[in-house]
């Protein structure tokens, strides 16, 4: 995996990082549950984030022009284990960090999906669909600290 970088947040208006922490400031927040971010392979053009704090995981997936294209939502449902609970698509104008559409998938440990499309421009648009789908590929053990290699595939 890429050199991971550690700081406060990832400010995703602004494209940067709050408050550069180091591994060693990182870990002790891990060990205790609070919230800290990882950036992985840069701290100024890092390909993904990840918001990690106990019982919860959010990973972003960021272009060329450091726009949050596809992210995650992980909720620990069980000791150690995470579950995707939500996976977010957004197209963006070309040259512009406006969203043009997006889909989210909002899973339910019943099986259940729920895909909610949502167009922005021209005119504003949302539909859903409803579905059952098979949900053992949504679990993931809680990483330990600098191991985020198995949240961070964008492809699921």
């Amino acid at each position: 995996m890429s050199e991971v970088f550690y700081c406060k947040g990832w400010f995703r208006a602004k494209k940067r990082a709050l408050e550069p922490y180091t591994a060693v400031q990182a870990q002790a927040l891990h060990e205790g549950g609070e919230l800290y971010c990882a950036l992985i392979g840069s701290h100024t053009n890092p390909t993904c984030f990840l918001e990690v704090k106990r019982g919860f995981v959010g990973v972003g997936f960021l272009d060329e022009k450091l726009r949050e294209v596809l992210s995650y939502s992980f909720q620990e449902e069980e000791p150690g284990k995470l579950f995707l609970s939500m996976a977010t698509h957004r197209e963006f104008e070309p040259n512009s960090d406006k969203v043009l559409k997006g889909t989210s998938y909002i899973f339910s440990l019943d099986g259940k999906l729920i895909i909610r499309r949502e167009v922005f421009s021209p005119s504003h648009k949302l539909d859903s669909a409803e579905r059952i789908t098979d949900i053992s590929a949504n679990w993931e053990p809680f990483p330990k600290f600098g191991s985020y290699g198995h949240l961070v595939k964008a492809e699921r």
